[in-house]
């Protein structure tokens, strides 16, 4: 089977896993579908685009982070000298990393997979007999948000990339163009942000859809963000004033952003799905937890793994938040075993279920995220305030929320902290060092601060700071794509 993700379109439509919630997460699948039989029902739809949103549940659970997160002064990992196995997701952070790095492939298959299963349902879903046919209209606006996602995505970390609309029904037409090419990256973002805007056109409000599906305020949000990152900021503001009146709100408490008994709430733009007891339960978090802490946070459902201590916070996060900042408690706890003490990402940690495995959603779009957005926007254009909107989403975690004479001196800079306390380990930071041009800036100081803290970073780590990924090695050799520069 060749590497190019595309190529999977067939089984990709046979095996079908689902994600979502409610009514939607009990769809079953059928025990055997081929193209030439699958969409024949409104029901076989459904399943279809349940193993779209599950492509992107894998994304998020696997590569997403590493490459949002990690791969930015937020993060880091904590060292085990007695493991060396994972040297891969190491060089990530370090900046070390080479073409062949598993991540990277996994990355881009994950995301063409996803691409594959949107191109087939898309040429498929006109074939089939709806009983609303306004719900059709839904589910296409769903696949083009969600084929939205997958591209920026891409198109942010690997630059030109080839953009595929057809799911490649036959060996010629796989070996195609289309499946071959890498186009621009202003073509790409030119397709995405149409096919985008249709998705806006299609999609409900959010009080009118499952929980768990895309709703029109989660396309707005995407569109916003495709925007930001083209330095279009007073497209952005548009749409992100537009989403203010949708019934999005901020809770009141920050922790109960993300509790398991608090799923979908009025602060969730667009939440990934997890249900323990519909066998599809979360478990990043004991990734997360440090590796030698044994028993001690993950209880009977421990020891935590030798490759356990990802995404540590960095010391430089730890010191931006105040001490008495909730998202300070909530995010970052410290493990002491009586000879070290360690940081570890706390944020998404309410217990566990069974064996690591718990009941929590993870946000991938959420109103704090869209509130700072506009800030940000606000700053860029003059068309707004910045300030109430800044001081909305802090004054939630901050007994002392109000500004000093530094901050209000450098608004664009304080929106861009505040966005890292809000947000930490939410996968945002990269990006956002790429939107602000301050990759380079940002992460060749942070290397100086690893270094001098750390006696276990090598000397060669963040002297190549590469603000596009790499092309696969196994997609050059086999397609020819042209590298990246650096690569």
């Amino acid at each position: 089977m060749k590497n190019i993700a595309i190529r999977f379109i067939i089984a990709s439509t046979i095996i079908v896993s689902f994600s979502g919630c409610d009514d939607f997460l009990d769809e079953e699948p059928e025990t055997f579908q081929t193209p030439e039989n699958f969409f024949e029902t409104e029901d076989q739809v459904n399943e279809a685009i349940a193993a779209i949103y599950n492509t992107n549940r894998g994304l998020m659970n696997g590569g997403h982070w590493r490459f949002g997160e990690n791969r930015s002064d937020n993060s880091s990992f904590q060292f085990n000298p007695a493991d060396r196995g994972g040297i891969n997701n190491e060089d990530v952070d370090n900046f070390l990393m080479l073409s062949a790095n598993p991540n990277l492939s996994g990355y881009w298959n994950t995301s063409y997979s996803g691409i594959s299963r949107a191109n087939f349902a898309l040429e498929n879903i006109d074939n089939v007999t709806f009983n609303n046919e306004a719900t059709k209209d839904v589910r296409r606006g769903e696949i083009l948000f969600l084929r939205s996602w997958f591209y920026f995505n891409l198109v942010q970390l690997f630059g030109d990339v080839p953009y595929v609309t057809s799911a490649g029904d036959s060996p010629e037409e796989i070996l195609s163009d289309e499946f071959l090419e890498r186009i621009p990256v202003d073509n790409v973002y030119m397709n995405t942000l149409a096919d985008v805007q249709e998705a806006i056109d299609l999609l409900p409000n959010p009080e009118n859809t499952e929980s768990g599906r895309a709703t029109r305020g989660a396309a707005l949000m995407l569109k916003a963000k495709m925007h930001m990152a083209l330095q279009e900021f007073q497209m952005a503001e548009t749409l992100l004033e537009e989403m203010q009146g949708l019934g999005y709100s901020l809770q009141a408490d920050y922790a109960n952003i993300f509790a398991p008994d608090n799923k979908n709430n009025s602060e969730m733009v667009f939440e990934i799905q997890y249900s323990f007891a519909l066998g599809q339960a979360s478990n990043f978090v004991s990734r997360f937890v440090p590796f030698n802490s044994g028993n001690d946070i993950l209880g009977d459902s421990g020891p935590a793994g030798s490759r356990a201590g990802q995404n540590q916070p960095t010391t430089d996060l730890i010191n931006l938040y105040d001490s008495d900042d909730d998202r300070f408690v909530h995010n970052i706890s410290f493990y002491d075993n009586g000879t070290t003490i360690e940081p570890w990402m706390s944020k998404f940690n309410y217990g566990f279920e069974d064996d690591g495995l718990q009941d929590v959603n993870f946000p991938m779009f959420r109103y704090a995220d869209a509130l700072l957005m506009l800030a940000e926007c606000y700053e860029e254009t003059g068309g707004g305030d910045p300030l109430p909107l800044l001081l909305q989403v802090r004054s939630r975690s901050m007994p002392d929320s109000s500004l000093n004479t530094e901050e209000l001196s450098d608004l664009g800079q304080t929106i861009a902290d505040e966005r890292r306390r809000e947000l930490a380990f939410e996968n945002h930071r990269w990006f956002d060092l790429l939107r602000t041009g301050k990759a380079v800036e940002v992460m060749t100081a942070h290397g100086i601060e690893q270094k001098a803290e750390k006696t276990t970073v090598p000397d060669q780590a963040y002297i190549n700071i590469r603000t596009v990924l790499g092309i696969p090695f196994g997609q050059v050799e086999e397609f020819g794509f042209t590298q990246n520069p650096g690569w």
